[in-house]
């Protein structure tokens, strides 16, 4: 295990709890120092040390220093600050000895509680014990949350601190929704997203300022780290310990150790892997079925959620995740194939599929989605098929230009059977001859058969409905159906066929449009 390093910042902040007049001079300041010695005139310098000395040694000092750090007692000149190095100068007349017991005190303080963390990873609540020892190093509340916002652990609380609110399914602590619809429209809390070092956001949002660092598990955003100025103020030098803090947190996730935040994105990963078909054995699907305590024959329902806009920003994202699944009992929400799946086992918790869509239609349309759903699965082998379902319900709804903000495969089904059978073959050698011939003729002669036809068709070959419809006489009706028979071969009272025409008359149609 690496060992934490200290930067010259972090000693900054403690020497300033002691003395007033404490300056740092460092163009740049990476954490390198593991040990604090006293400076020794012609012994060997290490960039990991930080070396104790009086302003006036400093003066002495002609060799090249860049890549040093040195704590310094005494007044010195802006003219004294050699190149490269990094200088913290205490001028309150403090001995060698008293900077030297101060700094070695701060390089333990650091050191017990990385230890502390590390032991931590190998607890049965690493989250709480890491938090736990973190409170005494940034003297604040601190808590983390996943991509959904339920919260993950939270050891200590103060005044004014969110109140969080309760998720009736998990029993997990999750942010209020309505703080989640502000971040999702906050393009200051929207730009943090991407980040990958540690930042602070300002006070307008909650009333005070939050130390952050977002959590990338192998370039994948597993969370956020948080650290809320209530109780002391935030400093420079908690930048780089919220780092390292994520650092032993990540490596606790990539041991297995942290099963509750790493879960979800496992469950996650199932998923798009078993509707993309890299999944095959059934026993692997067994056993996450078993974990969810799901059951193989359960009905389940597969949505499809996109949008027209080309860029999706992660807490959209996340923001849309953790709603979903709010408000749909045993539903699981993830991104894929840019856009959102969400798989649902309507037998678990007892809902209908009208009450699942209909309680994501304030979601939806505040968000610009669309949305396909599967026809309601009997089998979770197949429900790789339910999101080819959904999908195909989603391309289709668009293609038809429908205002609907959901579309249901049941609802194209016909559309669907008839694009599939146009994928090999045209329009008019996939429909039924006898309505080209009929078209052919009302081109030549300025008929109306083929109209006339479809209408009767239509109508459940009602005389009086179809003569009604298209302004023409029961006599002139009569003639026209005469006239087809005998030009199409038509047979009226054939079901097959009336059901074939039928076909045909949509297959058409479809190439119009």
């Amino acid at each position: 295990m690496e060992s934490f390093l200290l930067n010259m910042q972090l000693l900054n902040d403690a020497f300033c709890d002691y003395y007033k007049h404490v300056t740092l001079f460092s163009a740049s300041d990476p954490p390198r120092l593991e040990a604090v010695r006293l400076y020794q005139k012609d012994r060997r310098l290490l960039p990991s040390c930080l070396y104790l000395l009086y302003s006036d040694e400093l003066e002495q000092m002609s060799s090249c220093l860049e890549g040093l750090s040195f704590l310094v007692s005494g007044k010195i000149s802006s003219g004294q600050i050699p190149a490269g190095c990094s200088l913290l100068v205490v001028e309150d007349g403090a001995s060698i000895p008293e900077l030297f017991n101060l700094a070695q005190d701060t390089f333990e303080r650091y050191t017990r509680w990385d230890r502390e963390l590390y032991a931590a990873m190998k607890s049965d609540h690493p989250l709480d014990a890491m938090l736990e020892a973190s409170l005494k190093v940034f003297h604040n509340p601190i808590f983390i949350h996943d991509t959904n916002f339920y919260i993950l652990s939270c050891p200590h609380r103060a005044p004014n601190m969110l109140v969080w609110d309760r998720d009736a399914r998990t029993g997990w602590n999750i942010v209020p929704l309505s703080l989640i619809h502000d971040f999702k429209v906050d393009p200051e809390y929207l730009s943090t997203l991407t980040t990958t070092e540690a930042g602070v956001y300002p006070a307008e949002q909650r009333g005070y300022p939050i130390l952050y660092m977002n959590l990338w598990n192998n370039g994948r955003y597993e969370g956020r780290i948080c650290v809320d100025e209530l109780e002391t103020p935030l400093l420079p030098g908690q930048h780089l310990l919220i780092t390292h803090l994520a650092e032993r947190i990540l490596q606790a996730m990539q041991n297995n150790s942290l099963f509750h935040l790493n879960m979800g994105n496992d469950i996650e990963q199932f998923f798009r892997e078993y509707l993309d078909g890299s999944v095959q054995d059934q026993s692997i699907v067994m056993k996450m079925l078993q974990f969810l305590n799901w059951q193989r024959n359960d009905h389940y329902l597969c949505l499809r959620l996109e949008t027209d806009r080309q860029n999706i920003r992660m807490l959209s994202s996340a923001a849309t995740l953790g709603h979903i699944e709010t408000q749909i009992p045993e539903g699981h929400a993830f991104m894929h194939n840019n856009g959102i799946t969400v798989l649902v086992n309507l037998t678990y918790s007892h809902t209908r599929i009208s009450d699942v869509l209909s309680s994501l239609a304030i979601l939806l349309r505040e968000g610009l989605l669309k949305m396909g759903a599967s026809s309601e699965i009997y089998d979770f082998m197949q429900i790789s098929q339910g999101y080819y379902q959904a999908r195909m319900a989603l391309e289709l709804g668009k293609r038809s230009g429908s205002m609907n903000w959901c579309c249901r495969f049941d609802d194209y089904l016909l559309e669907y059977l008839l694009n599939q059978g146009g994928e090999h073959l045209s329009p008019e050698l996939l429909c039924s001859n006898k309505l080209l011939i009929l078209k052919q003729y009302d081109e030549k002669n300025k008929t109306e058969l083929y109209l006339t036809l479809q209408v009767y068709l239509e109508l459940e070959r009602n005389v009086l409905q179809t003569a009604k419809a298209l302004f023409i006489h029961r006599s002139t009706l009569f003639y026209r159906l005469e006239r087809i028979r005998k030009l199409a071969d038509i047979d009226y009272e054939d079901a097959k066929e009336r059901l074939v025409l039928l076909l045909s008359f949509q297959i058409l149609e479809q190439r119009i449009v």
